[in-house]
């Protein structure tokens, strides 16, 4: 395994572990300044639905999952089946892994639980040393449980 492959699994984990630590200030050194994040539930017969959820910039999209995660009592975040693309030049990459995310509800919405199982898809540069996301794609294919268990549903 290429160095530029452990990187950006290594950031696709520390992306994992920044959510469900709530670590905010590891969480915004993952992603460039004018990053991008969409996110979308896939219909049957594995049909892309419209994005449900579309955030540029890093501070937008710190403060729009702080605003969420304040709903959530716990997370978890499970991923795997990495593939990772690095560029002709090594300087950046399209990545992407599965996802098994569960949420818990918060105080009287603590019985409640979504689960989404996906997949992550990344782009990736190398800058300043560093990996970081530059346009993060969440493709939820199954969602188990209820969206009531987050206090703001998003979409």
């Amino acid at each position: 395994m290429t160095d530029i492959h452990q990187a950006n699994i290594d950031l696709m984990n520390a992306y994992a572990h920044a959510l469900d630590t709530r670590d905010w200030e590891l969480f915004v050194t993952l992603f460039t300044e004018d990053t991008e994040f969409a996110a979308r539930q896939w219909e049957e017969n594995a049909v892309p639905g419209p994005w449900f959820m579309e955030v540029k910039g890093c501070a937008e999209l710190t403060a729009t999952l702080q605003g969420t995660w304040n709903g959530l009592s716990r997370t978890h975040h499970f991923l795997s089946n990495y593939v990772v693309k690095p560029s002709a030049d090594g300087n950046s990459a399209d990545a992407s892994c599965y996802m098994r995310a569960h949420h818990v509800g918060n105080r009287e919405r603590s019985h409640l639980f979504e689960e989404s199982l996906g997949r992550f898809d990344l782009k990736t540069v190398k800058q300043d040393g560093a990996w970081k996301i530059a346009r993060m794609e969440e493709n939820i294919m199954v969602m188990l449980g209820t969206e009531e268990a987050f206090e703001n549903p998003v979409g």
